[in-house]
């Protein structure tokens, strides 16, 4: 198994490779949010709002988009979003909300998960491991 410390997590992007959209309107969220996919070895892309979002998503394939769901623009538009696309992304939640009913009407409605934000750094490798098999570019099975 390997330990990623600080030294070593730029390796993770090639252990658990994914193509990663943040869609967050705030510029602190943003920076925080894409500083951590840097630190991982991503080279992740940010969307400030929804209609961006859309924009880019018709244009680009992604394997994990992060959203900021306090986004005016984002109501709806992760259902339209995903509509006609064959290999659609996987959309992860960011919400400040703690309330777990909350987070569970987030999840039935569009979202396959959520993290807090700003996102703890072992919560985040966590989704990203889960994403990366759930798209196949990793197999559940690793001697690693």
């Amino acid at each position: 198994m390997t330990v990623y410390t600080m030294e070593n997590t730029a390796i993770f992007s090639k252990e658990f490779p994914l193509n990663i959209l943040i869609a967050a309107d705030n510029p602190h969220a943003q920076a925080t949010t894409k500083g951590m996919l840097i630190n991982l070895g991503y080279l992740p892309e940010v969307a400030a709002n929804g209609l961006e979002m859309m924009s880019m998503t018709s244009t680009k394939s992604y394997d994990v988009i992060l959203v900021d769901i306090q986004m005016p623009e984002v109501e709806g538009m992760v259902a339209r979003q995903r509509d006609g696309q064959a290999r659609r992304p996987l959309m992860i939640a960011m919400t400040g909300y703690a309330r777990q009913d909350f987070r569970l009407t987030r999840l039935k409605m569009e979202m396959d998960s959520y993290i807090n934000n700003p996102s703890d750094p072992k919560e985040l490798t966590l989704q990203l491991k889960a994403c990366s098999v759930l798209t196949g570019h990793r197999s559940i099975r690793t001697d690693k």
